[in-house]
């Protein structure tokens, strides 16, 4: 039987506020958080056809998924959660549609998570992961780097990191999904979005900001929030929002930023969509649009 594609909408909506949005409105200890979430990303389907790898890079857990023995393009993608929630298991069905979509090989880690890791060591890990993938003879020209929420905003700083320090290193292409970017919580709709996006709150934001945060530092320096970093040098970049997400302001922010600074970017704006409504590819029209849009981009930067 076929069902309507608005009552679906709706039901899943109720489902997601109910589950998660709501609880996470409540000052809960991380680890129900990650048990939560880890249960609520199991009802997505595990697409067959790919290749699982586990393995260890700079001391940090990481899986490679591959859809083919020989791929040459490699997506490191750093998952989200408000950097206190997240992990391979998470995201890994989500994953495994991107490296079916795209055909290239994913690499996504268990990166440190907050409270117990807190900036600048969250984002060192993440570095160090990097630079090892650049000492095992991995070129930056095969690799874009990807994020979604939180995941977005280390990823974008990494990349302005690597365009300080040496940018022969910045990778070729940065996917940005969802982006969670102004840790200032300044984006107007964080305010005008709360009653519509189904999936995250500000109080989860402003949890997530206090156990990543320490004290000492100020939220809007561009390490913490890139989106108020020098663009001027990113690589093309691939942002995508949905039109019910908090984060809505900080994805335009960063585009129009980003062409002031001549950036090659691509911005996405899905209509109806809730935060990080790409994991629902196997249901909605929109997020699997979105997954084409990733491996169009994907290909368009393997062919540069």
């Amino acid at each position: 039987m076929k069902i309507n594609p608005l009552l679906k909408q709706y039901v899943t909506e109720s489902i997601l506020k109910t589950s998660f949005r709501f609880p996470s409105r409540f000052n809960l200890p991380p680890t129900a958080f990650r048990i939560a979430i880890e249960q609520l990303t199991r009802i997505i389907p595990q697409p067959k056809n790919v290749e699982f790898r586990q393995l260890r890079i700079a001391g940090i857990r990481a899986e490679e998924i591959k859809p083919k023995p020989e791929t040459t393009q490699m997506i490191f993608h750093i998952h989200g959660g408000a950097f206190m929630v997240g992990s391979l298991k998470t995201h890994r069905a989500f994953l495994s549609e991107i490296a079916l979509r795209t055909q290239m090989q994913v690499l996504h880690i268990d990166y440190p998570l907050s409270p117990e890791q807190r900036y600048p060591d969250v984002g060192d890990a993440i570095y160090d992961v990097y630079q090892m993938l650049l000492d095992q003879g991995i070129q930056p020209k095969d690799i874009i780097l990807s994020g979604d929420s939180c995941g977005a905003n280390l990823a974008l700083a990494l990349v302005l990191r690597l365009k300080q320090e040496d940018p022969e290193t910045v990778p070729s292409g940065l996917i940005l999904m969802s982006p969670f970017l102004d840790l200032t919580l300044t984006s107007e709709s964080l305010r005008y979005n709360q009653k519509h996006d189904a999936l995250l709150s500000i109080e989860a934001l402003k949890t997530g900001i206090k156990y990543y945060v320490p004290s000492r530092f100020d939220a809007s320096i561009p390490e913490i929030s890139p989106i108020f970093g020098d663009f001027k040098g990113l690589p093309p970049t691939l942002v995508q929002i949905g039109s019910k997400e908090i984060l809505l302001d900080d994805a335009a922010r960063f585009e129009a930023k980003a062409k002031e600074a001549k950036v090659d970017v691509t911005y996405k704006l899905y209509t109806g969509m809730w935060h990080n409504f790409q994991m629902f590819s196997p249901w909605f029209s929109e997020a699997k649009q979105a997954l084409a849009d990733i491996a169009e981009f994907a290909h368009q930067l393997d062919q540069t």
